[in-house]
């Protein structure tokens, strides 16, 4: 049953999207209030790049490491979400197979999947989707 299933029909649509102007606290708080992992960067639904709570936490630990103080003002001040984020990240199409999808996540070094048609973001596939789709797919 797996092998027919589509991104289409295991990603999340209703998505979180960040933009280059938003600052470390704004992105923070997407993270905290909306308990994401991974944030897409946009503009107009164009998909520019895409950031973890990996990379936010490692450039905190980059910004003390080179001496500055842990206040929120200073970490605003110091982050470019240009430089943190990736760029151009991996995606797939809402017609990729699980299959495809499964086998770029076990490729790469990523646990999200913008899902991108004509250059705009449709939604995004994380570990979690996955493992809903297995547990599903278990109990049916």
């Amino acid at each position: 049953m797996t092998k027919k299933i589509l991104a289409s029909g295991i990603m999340t649509e209703k998505i979180i999207v960040g933009n280059l102007h938003n600052n470390f606290s704004q992105l923070m708080d997407f993270f905290t209030r909306y308990k994401i992992q991974h944030l897409p960067i946009t503009f107009d639904d164009k998909l520019l790049g895409i950031i973890s709570i990996n990379d936010m936490l490692k450039f905190v630990e980059n910004a003390i490491t080179d001496g500055a103080s842990f206040t929120e003002a200073t970490l605003n001040e110091r982050f470019n979400l240009e430089e943190t984020m990736t760029h151009n990240p991996v995606s797939v199409a809402p017609d990729n197979s699980l299959v495809e999808i499964l086998a770029i996540l076990s490729e790469g070094n990523f646990q999200a999947l913008p899902v991108v048609e004509n250059g705009l973001i449709k939604g995004i596939i994380t570990n979690k989707d996955i493992v809903r789709v297995y547990e599903w797919d278990l109990t049916h």
